[in-house]
């Protein structure tokens, strides 16, 4: 191949398949507006168009303004922000008194169908995990389990006055039982130091306070380890 034809094949002509635009000739002044809006048109998401305005122009060549871009984006990120609802904290929650059981409401009759419908709901939790594992593993899940509304007594304490309160659960905090007794007296019992049963369906279930210092709703995801002696 001489230098001729070599030099013939890199400064052919284009192909005539590439169609020009009249409208979108950026070399001319008076077009560049076009050139923009057609090039936007063509390379930039519809949904996206809206956004990017502000076309300026300076020294022969054309930018793209993004001020307004940053400024949509910012404004996301603050009502964003401001969507978020703010958590009251444990003092405040103590301040409003959210979780405290006014002496209207310290009757155990008013609860009885509460511990009915906690009897309904264990059932069909046993019906769901028994047949699919050993008694063993069913132990394990029952870790899980939602207490509130079931009867519990203390059976071993390192106090005392502790041993022999029983009455149905109706708080569950991470160290405490709050349960009320059938004298309609609301009794806090810490968790640490103590044994808890409570019965049903022909089972029944110890609780060892020390092992079990966590929140119900963190209990459902925790993994508990098997160990062959627990002392109080």
């Amino acid at each position: 191949m001489d230098e001729k034809q070599l030099v013939s094949g890199l400064y052919r002509g284009l192909s005539q398949n590439i169609v020009v635009d009249e409208d979108t000739d950026i070399k001319e002044a008076g077009n560049s507006q076009k050139f923009i809006n057609s090039f936007i048109t063509r390379n930039v998401p519809a949904n996206r168009q809206t956004t990017i305005e502000g076309l300026t122009e300076g020294k022969g060549k054309c930018f793209l303004s993004l001020e307004k871009v940053k400024l949509n984006r910012t404004n996301r990120k603050r009502v964003a922000k401001g969507k978020k609802q703010k958590r009251l904290t444990s003092k405040e929650k103590k301040a409003l008194k959210l979780f405290e059981i006014s002496k209207e409401h310290q009757k155990y009759e008013m609860y009885i169908p509460l511990h009915q419908l906690w009897l309904e709901y264990i059932k069909e939790y046993m019906l769901t995990h028994l047949p699919k594992q050993d008694m063993k593993q069913f132990q394990a899940k029952l870790l899980k389990a939602d207490l509130h509304g079931c009867i519990m007594t203390v059976t071993k304490s390192k106090c005392p006055t502790y041993i022999g309160q029983s009455g149905i659960l109706l708080q569950e905090t991470r160290n405490i039982f709050k349960i009320i007794t059938k004298e309609d007296k609301l009794k806090t019992i810490p968790k640490a130091n103590s044994i808890f049963t409570y019965e049903f369906c022909g089972h029944v279930v110890d609780i060892y306070g020390n092992q079990f210092k966590h929140r119900s709703s963190q209990r459902s995801a925790r993994r508990f380890k098997t160990k062959p002696t627990i002392d109080l």
